[in-house]
């Protein structure tokens, strides 16, 4: 308790904070109806491997103080490490996860946390609440800059740099996002090209194939993809563009055979194989590599293929910098697949099975990414407030006699 004999915060030379800070942190934290002390310290100080040893100095310290249930902040320069010996340590975690995304200033920061921590030990579920809570009497505000967390699981544990898997995780979205905008922009120019192409038989057809609806229907789908694809903003918009690249294709294919005086084509899935090919005319027993015979739809060339045993053309995209299958490529493939296939019932569903793809759909049509696409952000586990561990009810003393048994640190950066 040395630490802490003249004010709940105390600083260590070197630390970033300014001596105006320092007295309204003193201030938050003495104004807590709950126990919570801070240690601000110079950048650095503390790292992965010793901040385990230190947190529990500064705990067993408090315990031996008579303070066995206290929440205590570590601020090595301006990154927030939580300990709690209070209340459940991935409760402590997801509180400061909550004051550290929701406020840009480091006192703020401080307020937030001893509000919520007053909540939390009240029972009082809105600790958890989106949105600064700095200024209580306020009713919470508009969250400010989200700065992420970091939280060490475990006694040797490991950090989970919230903050830099948020910035990463945009980057990869980013990256994924130009993909498969680029996929799709090669099938509308595929599709544009492949109108050019038939146009000259649609003229030759005379004025019957002017007339003909699905050749409307064609140019009018292939001008929506390309509006709709110019205005996409996340992998999963790209379904809509890809619906309405199914929708011309067929069209285009009926206008095919009645300037040839063909059989109007069934209305089919795409070509599993390649959606560029667009319908099939019917399915064919196949296996992707390593995995199980199924019954995917094929177009005519890719059926004869298959059937023959060769390999199918398959529409190949590229991963970084590897050329893979479209259904083995990612999630931010599925919205492209479910656009082409999810009208199709069933049937798609066995279609992707032991695929990349198949492993996350679970089912088309529903939209979104699969499980598991993205890790997230890291909320210090638990979950809610109420019912069943580390949740609210029945805390004691964490971890045996008030010391760290394992449990979590959280924390976030200002």
């Amino acid at each position: 308790m040395s630490h802490w004999k003249k004010a709940p915060l105390y600083t260590e030379s070197g630390s970033p904070l300014t001596s105006d800070q320092q007295s309204e942190i003193n201030d938050a934290l003495k104004g807590a109806d709950s126990k919570i002390y801070a240690v601000a310290l110079p950048d650095g100080t503390i790292d992965q491997s010793n901040v385990a040893s230190y947190t529990s100095q500064l705990t067993s310290a408090l315990k031996s103080a008579g303070r066995p249930s206290a929440t205590v902040v570590v601020l090595d320069g301006m990154t927030m490490f939580v300990a709690s010996t209070a209340m459940p340590q991935n409760l402590a975690a997801q509180l400061s996860n909550r004051a550290t995304s929701a406020n840009s200033d480091v006192v703020d920061g401080f307020k937030d946390f001893a509000h919520r921590v007053d909540l939390a030990l009240s029972g009082d579920r809105s600790a958890l609440n989106s949105g600064s809570q700095a200024n209580p009497g306020a009713g919470g505000t508009a969250a400010l800059v989200g700065l992420g967390t970091l939280a060490l699981v475990g006694g040797g544990g490991y950090f989970l740099y919230s903050r830099n898997k948020k910035k990463k995780q945009a980057i990869q979205d980013a990256k994924d996002l130009a993909a498969v905008k680029q996929t799709v922009d090669e099938d509308v120019t595929k599709l544009g090209e492949e109108i050019t192409t038939l146009d000259t038989d649609v003229k030759l057809a005379g004025e019957g194939g002017q007339h003909i609806q699905e050749w409307e229907t064609a140019l009018d789908s292939y001008e929506k993809a390309k509006t709709q694809l110019a205005t996409v903003e996340r992998a999963d918009q790209v379904r809509e563009v890809t619906q309405t690249l199914e929708d011309g294709r067929y069209a285009l294919a009926v206008v095919k055979a009645k300037v040839n005086n063909e059989p109007v084509p069934e209305r089919r899935a795409p070509c599993f194989f390649n959606p560029q090919h667009g319908p099939s005319i019917r399915d064919v027993r196949w296996a992707p590599p390593g995995g199980a015979v199924r019954d995917v739809p094929a177009c005519r060339a890719d059926a004869e293929a298959v059937e023959r045993g060769f390999d199918p053309q398959m529409r190949e995209v590229m991963v970084d910098g590897q050329r893979r299958p479209y259904y083995d490529a990612g999630p931010a493939y599925q919205p492209y697949a479910s656009g082409y296939y999810g009208g199709f019932g069933d049937v798609m569903t066995g279609m992707f099975i032991g695929t990349m793809m198949g492993s996350m759909l679970g089912g088309f049509g529903h939209g979104g990414y699969g499980a598991g696409y993205a890790e997230g952000y890291a909320d210090g586990g638990g979950g809610d407030l109420g019912g069943g561990g580390g949740d609210f009810g029945g805390w004691g003393d964490f971890g045996g006699g008030g010391d760290f048994g394992g449990g979590d640190f959280g924390g976030g950066d200002w």
